[in-house]
């Protein structure tokens, strides 16, 4: 126990650093200035729930969450199936330029969003989908793909090929072993990667900045931007902006984070 002290003591630490400036933006979003001034980690007098009314309503908070949520899992739902296509094609087929298609397929986790994003504007506009949460869309669902093949085909290598030897021979076809029987198999991996997709698409700022300048289509992390430089002066009112992005994401990784988990580990052991 003795020698598991400063272990246990650094990762204390690292819940520490980890939790406090969640808790501080929560302390702050229901403060009064006035209270903020007088100390940070100071508990309100009274909770002041009008900073969310304010941030909800008055900086459009309401629109810029029903907008994350239709681009969350607009690329959720369709990046997870079409990565477990693609996945299954590379776990379980041979065919000709494999190897090579799914390095092409893998450069997307090298090449930064930084890099991409200029092309993507003017790929936008040529379609005409600037200003829209389609350009939020489609192109997270491309950048997904490489993590997700990845990720699904380790999934469906490490299913024993005897239980889809068997179902063939059952008469079942390719469609129906995906979905039947590697799907259900997989599920630790499917939950994982649905969290992660789940939370990149939610914390994208690069992309929605660059290819929506109409607040309409704006999603809440660019939405607290221009909050923020409206209420600049109003510090609760934007930490109130600040919680109702990340509490989603805390709630979520709450619920699932036993699925997660599992997943991790279990592709850290078959790798």
């Amino acid at each position: 126990m003795i020698r598991r002290l400063p272990v246990y003591l650094l990762l204390m630490l690292g819940v520490v650093v980890a939790v406090v400036p969640f808790l501080i933006t929560i302390l702050a979003s229901l403060k009064t200035t006035v209270e903020l001034v007088q100390g940070v980690f100071s508990l309100p007098e009274e909770p002041q729930w009008d900073n969310y009314r304010r941030a909800w309503v008055d900086g459009n908070f309401d629109r810029f969450f029903i907008n994350s949520l239709v681009v969350a899992f607009g690329v959720v739902v369709p990046s997870l199936v079409l990565s477990c296509m693609s996945g299954y094609a590379f776990a379980r087929y041979r065919f000709r330029g494999k190897s090579a298609i799914f390095i092409y397929l893998l450069l997307g986790l090298v090449v930064p969003l930084q890099a991409l994003v200029i092309p993507l504007f003017y790929l936008m506009r040529e379609m005409g989908l600037l200003d829209s949460l389609w350009a939020l869309i489609l192109p997270q669902i491309a950048m997904s793909m490489s993590f997700g093949t990845l990720l699904m085909r380790e999934a469906f290598s490490g299913v024993p090929g005897e239980i889809v030897e068997a179902s063939v021979l059952d008469g079942a076809g390719s469609w129906r072993v995906l979905w039947e029987i590697m799907f259900p198999l997989a599920r630790p991996f499917v939950g994982t990667l649905s969290l992660m997709f789940f939370i990149w698409t939610w914390n994208e700022f690069l992309l929605p900045l660059v290819v929506n300048v109409d607040p309409t289509f704006q999603t809440l992390p660019v939405g607290l931007l221009f909050f923020q430089q409206r209420w600049t002066s109003d510090i609760p009112v934007t930490a109130a902006g600040a919680t109702i992005i990340f509490l989603p994401l805390t709630v979520v990784f709450l619920l699932f984070q036993r699925q997660m988990i599992e997943g991790l580990t279990q592709g850290a052991i078959k790798g």
